[in-house]
């Protein structure tokens, strides 16, 4: 009776010998296991170009052998077929998150980024209800829709949105790989937090601050930094949002192009600035400090050096090329303006702040939109500086 062929990435009977060297140096098969000084493990494999090959290993004991012959073959079949339906949810995770790098994804860094970030936040964490199932497992309308009204009631009706559109992308491409039939997630409904977690202050998204309130706000930020009764790590987080405060209230950056700053990019003679946009290609452009920001850039550099980031991870000493996570850099910035007596301000505030200030100097609004990084000077005027309908017209009143 003939056997059956061997399929792509199958191997046949493994056969374990022992071996000795001869009297030329040369290994051969030993006649007793005991006199054994290596043992020789092989087997007939076929790989996924269709080929059949022999594969070995050596060790010093039997066992040694087949383990090392196993894990070769582990090694083979993985490298030929990346997924498959018994791939766990984190390793076909991080396949997802190989394939959204790729330029043809077409996706910006920013979005990837809070992918890749919502991947280790909410699926592949301690907790997840998921992280250890395969994607046969995962692919369960019922498992799914726990897992996404856990992520809602724990972090928020927001998150349970990232997660859901994290796993979705997962499971699509299992399916484009020909792994799963279908994509569960499709016939599931968006999902709520059970409980609307309440607003802890009003919020005024219209408004912008007044030079007075601007630099009130960098000095409280400041004076948070220079508090005798906090740690050293403590104190480098708070000096490090100083800094990204300042230099959102003095030049309009968004957060997000802030973090991606890099001292390269950064003349402390000149005071020019290169932004590398996140959003558009207007958004990539040139600005220039004013001196007071200059200023406190080239105390930021004396103290922290001029390698990598200008503002990284403040939570990982001597990493200048760790980028700071954008959920707790923007949270860290919102803290502090929240505690300074503008409780109604956000820290997109500081980037209408900035508009509001050129308006009011007579700037030119397309000179204003080149400075916030805007593709179109009318949304700048639109969006950013707004419009009074009630307000008092007595300047306006006396030109009639």
């Amino acid at each position: 009776m003939s056997r059956r062929p061997l399929g792509l990435g199958e191997h046949g009977e493994i056969e374990v010998t022992p071996q000795v060297k001869d009297e030329t140096g040369k290994w051969k098969r030993a006649p007793y296991a005991r006199s054994a000084q290596r043992w020789r493990a092989r087997c007939s494999y076929r790989g996924h170009d269709g080929l059949i090959g022999e594969l070995s290993r050596f060790a010093k004991t039997k066992r040694l052998a087949t383990e090392a012959l196993d894990k070769a073959l582990t090694e083979r079949q993985n490298a030929g077929v990346e997924m498959t339906s018994d791939t766990r949810l984190t390793e076909a995770g991080q396949q997802w998150l190989t394939q959204i790098k790729r330029t043809d994804s077409r996706l910006s860094a920013k979005t990837i980024e809070a992918y890749e970030g919502g991947f280790f936040r909410y699926v592949d964490v301690d907790g997840s209800s998921i992280r250890g199932l395969t994607l046969t497992q995962l692919n369960d309308p019922q498992r799914l829709k726990k897992f996404l009204q856990n992520v809602a009631d724990k972090h928020g009706t927001a998150s349970a949105k990232m997660a859901k559109s994290i796993v979705s992308g997962i499971l699509r491409l299992a399916v484009e790989n020909g792994v799963l039939p279908r994509n569960a997630l499709r016939e599931i409904r968006p999902v709520s937090a059970q409980v609307v977690k309440p607003t802890t202050r009003e919020r005024d998204t219209t408004r912008a601050l007044t030079r007075e309130e601007r630099d009130s706000l960098i000095a409280h930020a400041d004076k948070l930094a220079l508090s005798e009764t906090i740690s050293p790590s403590t104190r480098r987080k708070r000096q490090t949002v100083a800094d990204l405060l300042a230099f959102m209230a003095g030049t309009g950056i968004r957060i997000n192009e802030a973090r991606s700053l890099r001292w390269e990019d950064v003349d402390l003679e000149t005071g020019a600035v290169n932004v590398n946009g996140t959003k558009s290609k207007a958004s990539r452009r040139s600005l220039t400090l004013p001196e007071w920001l200059l200023a406190r850039f080239k105390v930021r550099a004396d103290v922290c050096g001029t390698e990598g980031l200008v503002f990284p991870s403040p939570h990982h000493l001597n990493e200048p090329e760790r980028r700071w996570d954008s959920s707790n850099s923007a949270k860290a910035v919102a803290r502090v303006i929240g505690s300074s007596g503008f409780a109604w301000a956000t820290p997109h505030t500081l980037r209408r702040t900035v508009a509001t200030l050129l308006d009011q100097a007579g700037v030119p609004i397309a000179r204003i939109a080149d400075q916030l990084g805007h593709a179109d000077p009318a949304m700048t005027a639109r969006v950013y500086l707004g419009r009074d309908p009630k307000g008092d017209k007595s300047s306006v009143a006396q030109h009639l």
